[in-house]
């Protein structure tokens, strides 16, 4: 079985309210993640301490956006994208509009 290695790890604060939280490893290819990478990105409201947002891929969904957390986790959008780079640039726009709606 082949290590697991960190592609991306960091945790930083993205507005008053919310923190993110990158994460992609390179894993051995598998049924739960058979392009041989598990990613997680989330958007963590600091004042109720639970997660707004979340990115993640695992079978059967592939790569998905969880949008009405904490409310119902089950939701998810798919996202059509090719790889963690494509997830992530959705990731922030999400995170920004999200942001931005609780501005006005």
């Amino acid at each position: 079985m082949a290590a697991t290695r960190t592609i991306i790890k960091e945790s930083f604060a993205i507005s008053i309210r919310y923190r993110v939280v990158l994460l992609v490893l390179e894993v051995p290819t598998s049924r739960k993640f058979p392009n041989g990478v598990k990613v997680r990105f989330v958007m963590i409201d600091s004042e109720g301490g639970f997660p707004r947002l979340l990115v993640d891929n695992h079978e059967p969904f592939g790569f998905h956006m969880h949008t009405q957390l904490p409310e119902d986790q089950n939701v998810r959008v798919p996202l059509e994208v090719k790889d963690h780079n494509e997830a992530l640039a959705i990731f922030f726009k999400e995170a920004e509009r999200i942001i931005a709606n609780e501005r006005n």
